[in-house]
């Protein structure tokens, strides 16, 4: 199983997100990486242990600011979300075809000679750090079933634009695999 680096630190759940994640979503068909799971259960771990426990000494108080009762339900949803999701999902499973596949990292090739490493996931994970996107977008899109050295065309609501696969990894692969600039 892979790591996750300090400096991926998960990012809270916004209301667009959520709506974004369930937005023309199969619910019965959820597949989340392993890590992905490990930070959304750390998610809810953090929002029951440590964020709401906080905020109920603030509901009982008569001179109470209803800003807190709000936050209180926001974050009563949000956990209620991801431990549906948890409970729901089914776990991304790598066919070690070296093709990109859902929860692979892949480093892509962006035009002006800039590299970018993407992960694409399910849409109701892709908010949990910047390297992930939507399997919906048009870069996953793209890039889905891709193998190294092949180049793509990404097709954007505003722009069509070309990019190179460059390396693909499976979570927890040490063997490192690039393909010549």
């Amino acid at each position: 199983m892979s790591t996750i680096s300090s400096d991926r630190r998960p990012r809270s759940t916004s209301m667009r997100a959520r709506r974004d994640a369930h937005a023309g979503e199969d619910r019965s068909a959820v597949t989340l990486t392993p890590d992905g799971r490990l930070l959304m259960a750390e998610r809810l771990r953090h929002l029951r242990e440590d964020l709401v426990p906080g905020l109920v000494p603030l509901l009982v108080d008569r001179e109470r600011d209803e800003r807190h009762t709000a936050e209180y339900e926001r974050l009563m949803g949000q956990a209620d979300w991801l431990d549906h999701v948890l409970a729901t999902s089914g776990s991304a499973v790598p066919s070690g075809s070296g093709d990109v596949e859902l929860g692979s990292r892949v480093l892509i090739g962006l035009a002006g000679g800039v590299d970018q490493w993407v992960r694409p996931v399910h849409p109701v994970e892709a908010f949990l750090d910047d390297e992930r996107i939507s399997a919906a977008s048009p870069l996953s899109r793209a890039i889905l079933g891709a193998g190294i050295g092949r180049t793509v065309t990404v097709h954007g609501p505003s722009a069509t634009w070309r990019c190179r696969v460059l390396d693909v990894r499976t979570v927890g692969d040490r063997e490192v695999h690039h393909a010549g600039h």
